[in-house]
């Protein structure tokens, strides 16, 4: 028997379903997304919005998938998915497992979209970089950056004052998933501009991308040496790929008790921003009279400009980057945009290293050729190489 929600799609769209499985996966993980967090909010005892004629049904993304996907079944002669149990059981094994052939890259039909009950990384990842018309406005994560942008704009009066904030917000995300209550107290004082309610911008973001834990007169903490990440398992290797870091004992002085980002805002925000952290660090490590780094320009148009001073003029040399750490090569390589507003010498997008592989590269350049032009893609090594390069050289101008 068919499902309800293959009767959904117009003869125009049948036509073309095939024409791009990407999509297909990309709602696929779009509505699983939106199935966790509506799973979260009825653990949580949130009541389904009154009149919301979606209540109870799955979300828009799915099923348009699962029509998509019926009729990738009907012109292979498969008679698959006959109902979404079909599709959240394929969703545990590996894209080239399903009943179905989708035509993506080799290395995403090695991807499962669930790993147990929770969304995997290819998936969270693909949800994200998701064209927003798909993906629904409420999900945590887009919260999450929506409520940093309103605190950052809220509490500057120049662009230079909200970009300074930006930054710090950024920043405390990726360098802070534990946080003392003191210490928001003390970032809370430094960022007072409240909303409409009487809150606090910052407040309602820590609400929003942290979780509260009760500790009365401190804690100590199993965390990740390098990235900060809580370690409460017995391994002692940070699992976070691209992190090198060792666990450690970490104590926090509270009043009440501390708060750790939540699952989202690592996966969405701290863990992908890691591989920024370390380009961050290794160009501040950079002679200071020579190289000048500014994170996030433009709130966020690019994740960095670093600029070379010309010896003897007022002049310099920019070069901007996007750094990114995504598992499929394929789907990053369909969303990456460049923003041409800042002027400069050379562009780049740079790969986490712990994604630099050939076949990766590959993927990413198919993707980009004939779309964005003018960008170098370059693992993080050797954009951090090129740099210190460049600075070394300038430097024996002077």
């Amino acid at each position: 028997m068919l499902s309800p929600t293959a009767i959904e799609m117009s003869s125009s769209d049948k036509r073309n379903v095939a024409a791009d499985d990407y999509l297909t996966v990309e709602l696929l993980c779009a509505g699983l997304a939106k199935i966790r967090l509506d799973r979260q909010h009825a653990l949580e005892g949130h009541a389904p919005v009154v009149g919301d004629p979606s209540a109870g049904l799955l979300p828009r993304a799915w099923r348009t998938a699962f029509t998509r996907l019926w009729w990738v079944g009907h012109h292979q002669s498969v008679n698959w998915p006959q109902d979404d149990l079909d599709v959240l059981s394929a969703c545990r094994l590996p894209i080239g497992e399903w009943p179905v052939r989708l035509d993506l890259s080799d290395a995403d039909l090695d991807q499962p979209l669930l790993e147990g009950d929770e969304l995997s990384e290819f998936s969270e990842q693909a949800s994200a970089l998701a064209t927003k018309a798909d993906v629904e406005a409420e999900l945590v994560e887009n919260q999450i950056f929506a409520q940093l942008l309103a605190t950052a704009q809220a509490n500057g009066r120049t662009e230079e004052e909200v970009q300074q904030a930006y930054v710090e917000l950024r920043l405390m995300h990726i360098r802070h998933p534990v946080l003392s209550d003191l210490d928001v107290l003390r970032r809370a004082q430094r960022m007072p501009a409240a909303s409409t309610s009487g809150e606090p911008h910052f407040k309602q973001l820590i609400h929003v991308a942290y979780r509260f834990q009760q500790a009365p007169g401190g804690a100590a903490l199993r965390v990740c040496g390098s990235c900060g990440n809580p370690m409460p398992g017995v391994d002692r290797s940070c699992q976070v790929p691209g992190c090198q870091g060792q666990a450690v004992q970490k104590r926090f002085q509270t009043l009440e008790g501390y708060w750790v980002q939540h699952r989202a805002t690592r996966r969405f925000h701290h863990d992908p921003g890691l591989v920024e952290a370390r380009i961050f660090d290794a160009i501040n490590g950079l002679p200071k009279d020579i190289v000048c780094l500014q994170e996030y320009p433009w709130l966020d148009a690019w994740d960095g400009a670093v600029r070379f001073r010309q010896p003897g003029s007022g002049q310099h040399e920019s070069w901007l980057f996007d750094a990114k750490d995504c598992v499929s090569a394929t789907l990053l390589g369909r969303r990456f945009t460049c923003d041409r507003r800042l002027r400069a010498n050379r562009l780049f997008l740079v790969v986490a290293k712990q994604r630099a592989t050939p076949a990766y590269f590959a993927d990413l350049t198919r993707e980009l050729d004939g779309r964005v032009s003018g960008i170098e893609v370059v693992d993080e090594d050797t954009f951090i190489r090129q740099v210190t390069t460049r600075s070394k050289e300038v430097g024996q101008h002077r």
